[in-house]
C-alpha cells in the first residue's frame, strides 16, 4: 500500500514542483498515469522515506523529471519533501497547449510540500522560450508567487536574467 501511495504521491508532488512563476500545468496532466523508472527503489517504512536511484525518470502527462536520485520523505503518512539530485537534476513541463516548455535544472531540486517552496541549487536555471533565469540558488514560493535568486535567496552568486524581445509579427 505504501508503494502505491509513494508512486502516486511522488508525481502529485512533481506536478506542484514544476510550476514555474508564470506557468500552470496542462489540465490533463493531473489525470495522466504516473510512470517511474529507476535502477532501484527503496521504501523504508521505519524512516518514512522512498528513494529512487539510478537514472530516475518520472513522467505524468507533459511533466517530466530526471535525476540521479529522488528521495520523498513523509510525515504523518503524508509527503513532506521531494528532493531530486543529479548532474544536473532537471524537469520540464508544458504549461498550456501551444505554449513553450518550462524547464529547470540544478544539482539539487527540493520541494517542501507544506510551505509550497521550490528550491533549485547548484548552477540553477529556469528557462522558458529561450528566456532564462540563472544563479547558484533560486527559490520560488508558490503561495506568495515570489521568486528569489542569488543573495535574496541566500545564495552567493550573482543573478543572470536573459529576456528576448517578443516577436510582434
Amino acid at each position: 500500500m505504501l508503494l502505491s501511495k509513494c508512486c502516486t504521491v511522488s508525481f502529485l508532488i512533481l506536478a506542484l514542483l514544476v510550476a514555474a512563476p508564470a506557468a500552470l500545468a496542462l489540465p490533463s496532466d493531473k489525470d495522466a498515469p504516473v510512470e517511474i523508472e529507476a535502477d532501484s527503489a527503496d521504501i523504508d517504512q521505519k524512516t518514512a522515506t522512498t528513494t529512487y536511484r539510478g537514472n530516475v525518470k518520472i513522467k505524468q502527462g507533459s511533466m517530466q523529471l530526471q535525476a540521479g536520485k529522488v528521495v520523498i520523505t513523509f510525515k504523518n503518512r503524508k509527503p513532506a519533501t521531494l528532493t531530486a539530485t543529479g548532474k544536473p537534476a532537471s524537469f520540464r513541463q508544458r504549461p498550456e497547449k501551444n505554449k513553450p516548455w518550462v524547464t529547470g535544472e540544478g544539482r539539487r531540486i527540493v520541494y517542501d510540500i507544506n510551505s509550497e517552496e521550490l528550491t533549485l541549487t547548484g548552477n540553477a536555471v529556469l528557462t522558458q522560450n529561450n528566456d532564462s533565469f540563472r544563479s547558484d540558488r533560486i527559490v520560488y514560493d508558490r503561495v506568495k508567487a515570489r521568486l528569489k535568486a542569488g543573495a535574496a535567496a541566500k545564495g552567493s552568486e550573482r543573478v543572470k536574467v536573459i529576456i528576448h524581445p517578443q516577436n510582434t509579427q
